[in-house]
């Protein structure tokens, strides 16, 4: 049986862990049952090389490239032929097979990503995110609306913020679609609302319940 806590109990740390992202969501694979798809995870490596848990202390390794595949085949039959096993070759890929125990004679040799290798493979930090940017002179009256807020009430703004992304709700458009919709865009709160053409209303929407706290 294929379990991802296999890749994370002996990798996780060490490499970095990735999980394949379903591009129309912006989010990870997904059971039926909703759970994250833990098979879907591999090892990132230069070249977008990945190596996968196979099952039964085996793990799979996928390189897009058969001129680099068949480089490091090479490299590693040098070293000794019967490291890896069940080759296979097509017009674009290569893929093979190694031992767990083997790892550390052949995951270096794949140029294995450790920058990160800490993070969850489902953290929201592997998630697309947009560069959106609000222009500076509509973002300058948000910024003058928020400038006098102590630090103690910061908390208040993100969830004003949230209250106006709430109101955005209709009949035909639930709360999990706005979210949804967040997600797949890759913009936080007031990014996105700026993108659905609500700013002047948001703005509005913020001062006053900012005013409403003073008193």
């Amino acid at each position: 049986m294929i379990r991802i806590s296999y890749l994370i109990d002996k990798f996780k740390g060490k490499y970095r862990i990735l999980s394949e992202i379903d591009q129309s969501t912006n989010d990870f694979t997904r059971k039926l049952n909703g759970s994250y798809e833990d098979i879907d995870c591999y090892i990132a490596c230069q070249n977008n090389i990945r190596v996968y848990y196979y099952g039964n202390k085996t793990l799979m390794v996928y390189i897009p490239s058969v001129g680099r595949g068949n480089n490091i085949i090479k490299a590693i039959q040098e070293i000794n032929s019967e490291l890896i096993f069940d080759i296979v070759r097509t017009d674009a890929e290569v893929e093979f097979k190694f031992l767990y125990s083997n790892s550390d004679t052949i995951i270096p040799l794949l140029k294995p990503k450790t920058n990160g290798a800490g993070i969850s493979p489902f953290s929201s930090r592997n998630l697309y995110k947009s560069d959106y940017k609000i222009p500076d002179e509509e973002l300058s009256a948000y910024k003058s609306i928020i400038a006098n807020v102590p630090s103690e009430r910061v908390l208040s703004i993100t969830h004003i913020t949230t209250s106006f992304l709430k109101s955005l709700v209709s009949r035909k458009r639930t709360w999990e679609d706005v979210r949804k919709d967040m997600k797949l865009k890759g913009l936080k709160g007031k990014e996105y609302i700026h993108s659905v053409g609500r700013w002047d209303e948001y703005l509005k929407f913020l001062k006053e319940k900012l005013d409403d706290e003073k008193n």
